[in-house]
């Protein structure tokens, strides 16, 4: 940490002071919240001074060379690039044995309390007026903006060691060496946070899955229950507003009587048909899961090898960014509007292993949106045989070139793993043209038909994928 002593103070001011007097402030930079710097033209001269109170690192000094501009319009910049632009300095002076700094310009002061927990930056008007402050919360020690200045009480004398710095380059110089190591040590800080933040996020994540697959396993109950009733209805003769039917379960070698509920407030073929639609949720949240649990065991699997490559800070933001685990993005500053948030695409992006684009509907009206609202009509379209499972889309490399033949390898097997064939050693996929696919008129999102189409067989389904996803892990994919 960084700070300076009274006697540091009352040396600086003094070398200072005759350099600034008379001088006109031309600029007015607020670099960050808690420090200011000054551009004073003196004859043909410029001096920089730096007025920071920040923890760590509180100081009166000389910038080393321009500043930037600030990225934000704090309160203070903005009223002392209102009100000391144009104005000539009229003194710069501390308090025999304190740690304040006062530059009087026309119309106005500057205070600057350099207390070594941080102090604060109050602007004055001529009447000694708080009009704008940085690093003093409102109503602390009495104050408002608005009200008057009150300064700090004087100090018991202390006997102090002698001044390492004499002027304000040496002091700023000092600074910056140390501010450059506290923002190293914060930024290694925040990379394990983020690190520790990013895996603990995918290991809940994890648990919820697990947690989803058990609740999504009893889907197979709910066809079966559905054939059984749709089958022994007619016999039931059951009364209205019966809330369970009693059937034989033929698919059992004793044949048993088994109780199957009901909701009384529809009809036989409702409660039928409300089965059927719980078998389909429960059998297309399966495929998702897993296919998602999947995808979280090849991004832990890439950040477990992030946090073992022992990244930069600058790095680890980047790749976990990429691998969408990154932290919020800062607010956009004021008066400039926030990015706005990408739309939400209703496929998975993938790349082959020669780098041409696959893309895998997320399911249902996904499907739907994907195959006929963005894929072309040359694009390749691919869909698993006989079985539900998520259209792939390979768009076309270039006009009149066909995807290369590991593209449409790589493709078919993401076909088969979103698909309810996904643990099949052998599955068929179902390839043809986007043109020769046709919405069914009236049915379901995702339904659809296929002329002129051929059949390609996959038998190395789980070394694609799992090559497709840790390719999308480690950020590859865009």
């Amino acid at each position: 940490m960084f700070a300076m002593t009274s006697v540091e103070v009352a040396a600086v001011t003094a070398e200072l002071a005759p350099r600034l007097l008379g001088g006109r402030i031309q600029r007015v930079w607020q670099p960050d919240p808690f420090t200011l710097v000054l551009a004073v033209h003196v004859d043909r001269d410029v001096v920089y001074p730096v007025f920071a109170c920040p923890v760590g690192a509180p100081r009166l000094g000389e910038a080393l060379g321009k500043p930037p501009l600030p990225e934000q319009p704090w309160a203070l910049g903005q009223y002392l690039r209102a009100q000391a632009t144009g104005a000539r300095v009229t003194g710069l002076t501390s308090p025999a044995g304190e740690r304040i700094v006062r530059l009087d310009f026309t119309g106005g002061a500057l205070v600057a309390e350099l207390l070594p927990r941080g102090g604060c930056l109050v602007a004055l008007d001529d009447a000694d007026v708080i009009r704008a402050a940085a690093g003093l919360p409102e109503g602390a020690r009495g104050l408002v903006t608005g009200g008057p200045f009150t300064p700090l009480p004087p100090r018991p004398a202390r006997e102090e060691p002698a001044p390492r710095f004499t002027t304000a380059r040496e002091v700023e110089q000092a600074a910056q060496q140390v501010l450059t190591e506290l923002h190293a040590a914060e930024a290694l800080q925040a990379r394990d946070r983020w690190l520790r933040t990013a895996r603990q996020k995918l290991e809940r994540l994890r648990e919820h899955l697990a947690r989803d697959l058990v609740r999504l396993g009893e889907f197979e109950q709910f066809r079966l229950w559905g054939e059984l009733l749709a089958a022994q209805w007619a016999r039931l003769e059951l009364p209205r507003g019966a809330t369970e039917a009693h059937v034989v379960d033929w698919y059992q070698e004793d044949a048993p009587e088994i109780v199957v509920p009901l909701d009384p407030k529809v009809d036989g073929q409702r409660n039928i048909d409300k089965l059927f639609q719980k078998y389909r949720k429960g059998r297309d949240g399966r495929v998702k899961v897993e296919a998602r649990q999947f995808e979280v065991e090849v991004q832990l699997e890439a950040l477990d090898a992030l946090i073992a490559s022992d990244p930069t800070p600058d790095a680890a933001l980047a790749a976990l960014r990429k691998m969408g685990l990154g932290p919020p993005r800062p607010p956009a500053p004021p008066g400039q509007k926030r990015p706005a948030t990408p739309e939400r695409l209703p496929y998975r992006p993938f790349v082959s292993r020669v780098g041409e684009r696959i893309l895998v509907g997320r399911g249902g009206a996904d499907n739907h949106a994907l195959t006929f609202r963005i894929a072309r009509g040359n694009d390749t379209w691919m869909h698993v045989r006989d079985a539900p499972g998520a259209h792939v889309v390979v768009p076309q490399p270039a006009r009149g070139k066909a995807p290369h033949p590991e593209t449409l390898l790589d493709a078919a097997a993401l076909a088969v793993h979103h698909s309810d064939l996904r643990s099949e050693v052998v599955a068929e996929v179902t390839i043809t043209a986007r043109k020769h696919v046709r919405a069914i008129p009236g049915g379901p999102p995702g339904r659809v038909t296929v002329a002129a189409a051929r059949t390609v067989t996959v038998t190395d389904v789980p070394d694609r994928v799992e090559r497709l996803y840790r390719a999308v892990a480690q950020g590859e994919v865009t």
